[in-house]
């Protein structure tokens, strides 16, 4: 073996439901349908704080 890690996993609740995965997978998405020009700027501003909220995160 060339390396020796030792890899801890921490096997908490916070990270079992991936919130923030989700949450960063959501605004990802969200921002290429503004990129696109799919929503409009007011959408986009108004759909990102609703994610933020739902996640807690504002």
């Amino acid at each position: 073996m060339l390396h020796d890690y030792n890899i801890e996993v921490n096997n908490s609740s916070d990270l079992k439901d991936n919130t923030i995965l989700n949450c960063s997978m959501e605004l990802s998405l969200l921002n290429d349908l503004f990129r696109k020009n799919l929503i409009a700027e007011a959408e986009y501003i108004e759909i990102k704080r609703k994610i933020l909220k739902d996640y807690k995160l504002l």
